[in-house]
């Protein structure tokens, strides 16, 4: 018997968390921070979304800030409001629509989040947390070797934070590995991070501002099993390991390529 159809509805995050169009971004970073998230809609005085503002946004409006263009600061956030820099339009899915086109949803838009919506109101959040549970759900035995990313962008753990942040910046990368002098991983840096140590010198040590916030996982390890570690070790970055060397890495949107390609 073929099992039922898994839709957003049953993974979904509600309620959604959102700021408005006069809140400045520095509020807004803190109430993405504080509710530990990297993206959230921004809503009209009626409550329609009218657009989204992330990580990414925050990271590019404040790396064009002079403080930062003149290397005297990381990143600056200015005193503008989050109207200014947010991103027009919102890439939303009704709430019966399968996980596996939702999932398809954010590799096509290359994005880790798309809103649940009814009647023109958000219901709730699917992202690349609810694929990692749809995938071990769905128990895909292929072996993480065969579908990681590579190869894996990395930092050495004593690069300066301006190097690390230029290079996301540059880039347009989520993430990267943190290595070792024996190339081993041992944290990951992230938009997240750069912008927590935003205050901090230009040339603080990666290491000291780096996430220990990783999980590592043999080649062989099944993907439902990988996806269930991450999930439940709220990690989104798994880094595949072969012969005690980092081989690849799988990343939220890796999953949800994954997960789209299971339909």
């Amino acid at each position: 018997m073929t099992p039922p159809a898994m839709t957003v509805s049953i993974l979904m995050n509600s309620p959604v968390v959102s700021v408005t169009p006069e809140m400045t971004l520095d509020v807004a970073y803190r109430t993405c921070f504080d509710r530990r998230i990297s993206c959230v809609p921004v809503v009209d005085a009626s409550g329609r979304p009218i657009g989204v503002l992330s990580d990414t946004d925050l990271l590019r409006v404040g790396r064009l800030q002079p403080a930062s263009l003149a290397g005297l600061q990381i990143i600056d956030l200015p005193a503008e409001p989050v109207g200014q820099h947010m991103h027009q339009g919102i890439v939303t899915v009704s709430e019966d629509t399968r996980v596996e086109y939702a999932a398809q949803k954010l590799v096509d838009h290359t994005i880790h989040r798309v809103f649940v919506e009814r009647a023109g109101r958000l219901t709730g959040v699917f992202s690349t947390e609810e694929v990692l549970v749809a995938l071990r759900e769905k128990r895909i035995g292929t072996p993480i070797v065969e579908v990681m990313t590579t190869p894996v962008n990395t930092v050495f753990m004593h690069a300066p934070l301006s190097d690390a942040v230029a290079r996301l910046d540059r880039a347009h990368m989520s993430g990267l590995a943190v290595v070792d002098e024996h190339d081993h991983p041992v944290g990951v840096f992230t938009k997240t991070e750069a912008l927590k140590a935003r205050d901090k010198p230009t040339n603080t040590s990666v290491e000291d501002v780096m996430s220990y916030a990783m999980l590592h996982q043999n080649g062989r390890t099944p993907l439902f099993r990988a996806a269930a570690h991450a999930y439940e070790t709220s990690t989104r970055r798994v880094l595949v390991m072969q012969d005690r060397k980092l081989a690849g890495i799988l990343t939220g949107l890796d999953f949800a390529r994954l997960l789209a390609a299971s339909k």
